[in-house]
């Protein structure tokens, strides 16, 4: 019998349906796709026996997406796949340049401070983040394993926007690609004590350590059910759907 996975998620979802759509598809699962736009999914919740968003607006969404006309049952699925919903690395990007710290090679020596100091910052940020809300939500009514993604790193056409290349800027000129794919690293280690798995974006899709390919992001669409209204030209943000193609082709689910 073919596994059944149920996909959780906000926008980054477009990626990996449309992956799956374009190439992806594999016949080790069959996965449902279910989601809410904007800060929908802060309200998910489990009522009357399926995983549904309170707010009438995203549940409606989500059951849309999904096909799926009351929302997912947990005991339809043998794991679970969450993206997006701020799993990212955006108090890193924001903070990198205004402070020093000591694994650093940046230097400021007028805002110094500790490498914890930075890595709270980080954990407070997932920690309190819809993916956690909506991460904990299913581990608390399920026993089936529950995967978290990372958000897909920003395109490297960010170059392109003044304000993303004075965020990445620094850190390709101090070679501190490093340091940053570590603070991740301390995140996954402390949210794998939770009980859930982590995944990464594949490697091949990879640009400077820290920035996605552009070929993976052009063409990125909305979160919509026919998959076919593209986001701004400038979106460096979410990714298309050749990259969901690698992710279904990459990961070990």
């Amino acid at each position: 019998m073919t596994r059944k996975i149920c996909v959780l998620g906000n926008s980054h979802i477009a990626a990996l349906k449309g992956g799956w759509a374009d190439g992806g598809a594999h016949d080790k699962f069959t996965p449902d796709f279910f989601g809410a736009l904007s800060k929908g999914m802060a309200s998910l919740a489990f009522i009357d026996g399926k995983i549904i968003p309170q707010d009438a607006e995203a549940a409606e969404f989500f059951c849309n997406i999904s096909g799926k006309e009351n929302g997912a049952d947990p005991h339809d699925y043998d794991a679970f796949l969450l993206c997006g919903m701020g799993m990212n690395l955006s108090p890193i990007f924001n903070n990198y340049g205004g402070f020093g710290t000591p694994d650093a090679h940046h230097s400021n020596p007028d805002h110094f401070v500790s490498d914890t100091c930075l890595q709270d910052l980080l954990w407070d940020h997932i920690d309190h983040s819809m993916m956690m809300h909506c991460a904990r939500l299913v581990r608390r009514i399920t026993d089936a394993p529950v995967y978290l993604v990372w958000q897909a790193f920003f395109a490297e056409n960010l170059f392109d926007i003044e304000w993303r290349a004075a965020q990445i800027g620094p850190i390709l000129e101090n070679n501190d690609q490093e340091y940053v794919v570590n603070q991740m690293r301390l995140v996954s280690d402390r949210l794998s004590t939770e009980g859930f798995q982590i995944l990464h974006q594949p490697p091949e899709t990879i640009a400077q350590g820290i920035m996605t390919k552009s070929e993976f992001s052009r063409g990125s669409v909305l979160f919509r059910e026919g998959l076919d209204k593209p986001h701004r030209e400038n979106d460096v943000f979410h990714m298309n759907s050749q990259y969901g193609v690698q992710c279904w082709q990459n990961w070990d689910i």
